[in-house]
């Protein structure tokens, strides 16, 4: 996976990146606001060299907050041209208390990719930025009073998706909170092949275990050692694994007795991949 930030940013060295990890038969995907799509003779171009270069997916992000950069209307050329371009595209609109924004214009103008599958909309719970960056302060409580938000599963990006971030670090996670979050690191490409780095990559049980339990699992492994012990609320599983991971008592708590489960992990990540 590639995302940011921004990953397009990156100019012809996100191509070249897309290219290699196509070559080495890695699934690729990228994450983007669209901006580069200001029209559609732009977008077309833009498609055609990422479909060129073996990109699988688009992820194209928009909704209220975006909206106050990046038109809606540049998310609906880069969705119309990666889908010609036989790129799969998924357009995320942001879900949160503060978001207004109205979709019908997306099913509008894209209504015959969505219809022939080659463009599907999802409404996703946005999270406050974990690292503390921005003013905006986001709640869920829409999400928590009717979904319940979530409760408990594993995470299948873990480990199953390589993100690849602006500075050319790898990390295990689908791209949310992953730059705020080191535990989730895999190792840098900046100056290592990729085949290199991953191969080098050591076994992390955290990640094993955010995989087979997430983070729900976990903390009630935390709470078997410190009775009471509960995640707080989350709208997602990326909101719930970054109050686990900036959780210290926590995580001394998975420090000192994860080892005791260690097997079993082992053994439940094993099944879920034969």
């Amino acid at each position: 996976m590639f995302t940011g930030g921004e990953c397009f940013l990156l100019g012809n060295d996100l191509d070249a990146l897309i290219a290699h990890a196509h070559q080495v038969e890695f699934d690729t995907r990228a994450i983007s606001n669209g901006y580069w799509a200001v029209n559609a003779y732009a977008a077309a171009k833009r498609a055609t060299r990422l479909a060129t270069s073996g990109l699988d997916e688009l992820m194209l992000s928009t909704g209220t907050f975006h909206q106050q950069f990046i038109p809606v209307e540049r998310v609906i050329h880069a969705a119309r041209a990666a889908s010609a371009a036989g790129i799969s595209t998924r357009i995320s609109v942001e879900r949160c208390d503060q978001s207004d924004f109205d979709d019908s214009i997306i099913r509008t103008e894209l209504a015959q990719q969505i219809t022939e599958g080659v463009v599907a909309i999802a409404h996703d719970p946005w999270i406050s930025d974990a690292g503390g960056r921005g003013n905006a302060r986001l709640s869920h409580n829409r999400i928590l009073m009717h979904d319940a938000g979530y409760q408990h599963g594993g995470c299948p990006q873990i480990l199953t998706i390589i993100s690849v971030t602006p500075d050319q670090r790898l990390t295990a996670c689908c791209g949310f909170p992953l730059e705020e979050l080191p535990l989730l690191e895999i190792g840098s490409v900046a100056n290592r092949p990729l085949d290199e780095v991953m191969t080098s990559a050591p076994t992390d049980l955290l990640h094993a275990w955010l995989h087979v339990a997430g983070p729900a699992g976990i903390s009630e492994f935390v709470a078997k050692h410190l009775p009471g012990y509960r995640l707080p609320p989350s709208a997602s599983i990326c909101q719930a694994c970054i109050a686990l991971q900036r959780d210290k008592v926590a995580m001394a708590v998975i420090a000192t007795h994860g080892n005791d489960v260690a097997a079993s992990i082992a053994t439940r990540f094993l099944q879920l991949h034969r």
